[in-house]
């Protein structure tokens, strides 16, 4: 089982802080892009409490993400409701329809589960893209209200940050927990679970209900930080896109989808601005991952530096006088 320590904790914290000092190196023009690869990077770990802790491989993550997205989008332009009170509906919504989509969606496995929760996602695509009345349509919602001290880039950005720490600890402090030890027994070896008296669907649906309800929280975020809602927020695509960081980084590592995330998105923003093939060329850099590092891009980083403390360790029991 993981320990829920400092040791633990201390690359999260470090992750924090980096995002935390990126305002004072990056020009006001690419702020809004460090935050949106801090809201990414979080609703990719939340998918991975999913693809790498339960081993339910979800292509529906956008569904949940796009629901608090509009929600505050909807409470805030459409029905005049303040900021606070669209983000908890948005959870109040998100808690019934998690069961729903989970209670679904489980009744296959592998594959097939893959393919159900991105065909449920993909029913609220097609509502939102063609009810243009209620969720504008194509065109989506622009000009999300937002209280006074979140209108700025500034506070936008560390508002994601906190909220990418507080769920980050979350998530450490959930996996740490017995709870957390079945859903990789349940990952591993349903059959044993349930020979020994669990009930592994049952801690399959908790697993989707938290990862809907946090996926939802960033929804929250996204909308708040960029100002507007499209319909491709919930779209396959955003759910391949979350799916595609946890692999990137390494679903077996915990900081593997933030990884994933910042490979993805500082490839695409860095590209987008200089060349009009930055889709090719981010498609090669995926490949050229996928070939090069299988088990994802953060193993390997956590590897090179096990190995720089062992090659470190002889040398200073050798200036100790150690044998």
């Amino acid at each position: 089982m993981n320990q829920f320590n400092a040791r633990r904790v201390l690359p999260l914290i470090v992750v924090a802080v980096l995002f935390c000092l990126l305002p004072l190196v990056l020009k006001p023009a690419t702020m809004p892009e460090a935050t949106r690869i801090a809201v990414l990077a979080g609703t990719a770990m939340s998918l991975n409490l999913l693809v790498g802790a339960t081993g339910l491989i979800s292509m529906g993550q956008g569904l949940f993400f796009g629901l608090g997205a509009y929600a505050v989008a909807l409470g805030t332009i459409k029905f005049k409701m303040s900021f606070g009170s669209s983000a908890l509906l948005a959870l109040a919504v998100t808690l019934p329809l998690s069961v729903i989509v989970a209670l679904i969606s489980l009744r296959a496995r592998h594959l097939f589960f893959g393919l159900l929760t991105m065909a449920i996602g993909q029913v609220a695509f097609v509502f939102v893209s063609r009810n243009y009345k209620l969720t504008g349509g194509d065109d989506g919602l622009v000009g999300v209200v937002l209280p006074k001290w979140l209108d700025n880039d500034m506070a936008q950005h560390y508002v994601a940050v906190a909220v990418l720490f507080v769920v980050g600890l979350f998530l450490l402090r959930l996996l740490a927990s017995p709870f957390g030890a079945t859903l990789g027994a349940v990952r591993d070896n349903p059959d044993r679970v349930a020979s020994l008296g669990g009930n592994p669907k049952l801690y399959e649906i908790a697993a989707m209900v938290i990862a809907g309800l946090l996926g939802t929280v960033f929804g929250i975020v996204w909308s708040a930080t960029e100002g507007s809602v499209e319909p491709n927020l919930f779209s396959w695509v955003t759910s391949a896109m979350l799916l595609m960081m946890v692999a990137l980084g390494g679903r077996f590592m915990f900081l593997g989808p933030l990884i994933g995330a910042v490979i993805l998105e500082v490839t695409r923003a860095y590209l987008q601005v200089r060349s009009s093939n930055a889709d090719l060329v981010v498609g090669l850099v995926v490949i050229a991952c996928a070939v090069f590092f299988p088990e994802g891009v953060g193993p390997r980083i956590q590897q090179f530096f096990a190995s720089l403390r062992m090659r470190r360790a002889p040398a200073a029991n050798e200036a100790k006088g150690t044998p």
